[in-house]
């Protein structure tokens, strides 16, 4: 009996997790619909941002960031559990072969989001580096 306990404790656990993560998921396919990535997809921590371009300019990827992931946690537009688990966002070409990739989001946004432009900018390519496909 106590086995099926902590297997059910487990499973419920672990549907839980994955039921946050992939609203995150929904919300980040509604925040960046502006851009019209080709997809947003979900594994283990990490979120992928696939666009629609060949390549992805450092603008692109500074609006997508500022505008599409982080805006949305200083407007309190977002549900309270919003990224608190993944680790990494990657903003890829239409290839999957290169981009960005911004590190502890949820940390890095409320960081970004106490400061005026150009220190919210420092912090977040402090916490940003090259996506090259396959990580």
């Amino acid at each position: 009996m106590r086995l099926h306990i902590a297997l059910l404790s487990t499973s419920l656990l672990f549907s839980s997790v994955v039921a946050a993560q992939s609203s995150d998921v929904t919300t980040l396919q509604n925040k960046l619909k502006p851009w019209q990535p080709l997809e947003v997809n979900l594994k283990q921590d990490q979120i992928t941002v696939v666009l629609p371009a060949a390549s992805v300019n450092d603008e692109t990827y500074n609006a997508i960031i500022s505008s599409g992931v982080c805006s949305p946690i200083w407007t309190k537009g977002v549900p309270a559990s919003y990224l608190k688990k993944i680790k990494l966002i990657n903003v890829t070409n239409k290839f999957k072969a290169s981009g960005y990739s911004f590190e502890n989001p949820l940390s890095t946004c409320n960081e970004m989001g106490k400061l005026m432009d150009k220190p919210a900018t420092a912090v977040m390519l402090g916490n940003t580096h090259i996506y090259k496909g396959g990580e």
